[in-house]
């Protein structure tokens, strides 16, 4: 019987420690979903539905035109996801983006860079942050 119950202690302690980590790892893979679900809409040229991915104080100040308007000279070709860093209620994405610009001298040249983005959650639910926009503590509240 003392074998039994140290071994349920044990395992109790075991299984408290390794939680917070199981959590963590499981909202990883979430927000990975978030930006890969993101970023192929981006590729699609999908723009509401990208757009509805964008934190909603960002959308309450940028119309769905001004939107548009930001990607006319950009074709995304492809996002890789490298990392992905929670803490808390935000986050970031390291991406690995392919790209055309739409621009005489090098508009069928495909470039690639390294972004970090943020990411904030809301409600339960993750929204990009564009790279522009500051965010203040009131607008994560959703």
């Amino acid at each position: 019987m003392r074998v039994a119950t140290g071994f349920l202690v044990i395992l109790s302690f075991l299984t408290q420690c390794a939680g917070p980590q199981v959590v963590r790892e499981e909202e990883k893979a979430k927000l990975r979903d978030r930006v890969n679900e993101y970023w192929q809409y981006r590729i699609k040229g999908d723009v509401e539905r990208a757009y509805q991915c964008e934190a909603p104080a960002f959308r309450e100040k940028v119309s769905i035109l001004q939107y548009v308007n930001r990607f006319k000279m950009v074709k995304y070709l492809d996002a890789e996801v490298q990392e992905i860093e929670v803490k808390g209620g935000e986050a970031s994405s390291k991406l690995k983006l392919t790209y055309v610009i739409f621009l005489r001298a090098i508009s069928n040249k495909k470039l690639s860079k390294l972004e970090e983005e943020k990411w904030v959650k809301i409600e339960g639910a993750w929204y990009h942050v564009p790279e522009d926009f500051e965010m203040k503590k009131n607008d994560s509240k959703g």
